[in-house]
């Protein structure tokens, strides 16, 4: 489960691309986000 700071931070990240017009920026923030947390999950899932 992804921890409320970590959160937190990460929808800071996508607020200040958005508010400068970097939406390529924000798509990506997202994906690398996703995939961090899909591996994550993985690794919960194997232990």
């Amino acid at each position: 489960m992804i921890r409320d700071e970590d959160y937190i931070d990460f929808l800071k990240l996508i607020v200040s691309c958005i508010s400068h017009g970097d939406y390529f920026s924000a798509k990506e923030l997202s994906n690398l986000e996703l995939e961090k947390m899909e591996e994550k999950t993985k690794n919960e899932d194997k232990e």
